[in-house]
């Protein structure tokens, strides 16, 4: 998916609500009070200015230009700070309490994603929390250059983590691009 892809797609964003990887990823980690969150792929900016309401201290990362203005308008009351990078360069990130990225790791190529979730994994702090939405490979996009995961790879990645929770679904939605069929995973979980 191309950068007109993102901007329109992140453009059409600004009115919904809160994502429930968001308000899980809250409820597990608790109030922010002055600590860290990480928010890769942070689109609109919704989720970064639900934590920061929160009393987190957000660091948001996305590629999307179109981003920037609109998370430097959301931070003028608030406590986010934006970093335009591809999320497939990030090879570390600040330390941090929280890290939340709701549907953007499965655009990661799977080449680069290793590197992307040793990042993740370094960056929490112990007991921080992470919430991540992950894409199975029964997902109609999983042909793509994404990174698409069987149950086995997932349980695979959160090994040495608590699993707070791991809701797999497969069902048949739209997407901002039109119909399909979704195979995703939703993990929220906590790192000793």
């Amino acid at each position: 998916m191309d950068a007109d892809h993102w901007g329109r797609y992140n453009a059409a964003q600004a009115g919904r609500g809160i994502r429930l990887l968001a308000r899980l990823a809250a409820e597990a980690a608790g109030p922010g009070e002055g600590r860290s969150a990480v928010e890769l792929g942070c689109g609109a900016g919704r989720e970064a200015a639900f934590l920061a309401d929160h009393g987190w201290l957000v660091q948001t990362f996305d590629a999307d230009p179109t981003v920037v203005e609109t998370i430097a308008e959301l931070a003028t009351d608030r406590a986010i700070e934006h970093t335009r990078a591809r999320l497939q360069d990030l090879r570390e990130l600040p330390s941090c309490d929280l890290v939340l990225a709701c549907v953007s790791l499965p655009f990661v190529p799977r080449a680069d994603f290793p590197a992307l979730w040793g990042a993740v994994l370094r960056a929490l702090r112990p007991g921080g929390v992470l919430a991540v939405d992950l894409f199975g490979d029964r997902d109609d996009w999983a042909a793509g250059d994404g990174t698409f995961l069987s149950r086995d790879e997932v349980d695979e990645l959160v090994t040495g983590l608590e699993v707070l929770r791991l809701h797999e679904e497969e069902r048949d939605g739209p997407a901002f691009s039109g119909p399909k069929h979704w195979h995703t995973y939703q993990l929220v979980a906590r790192r000793p």
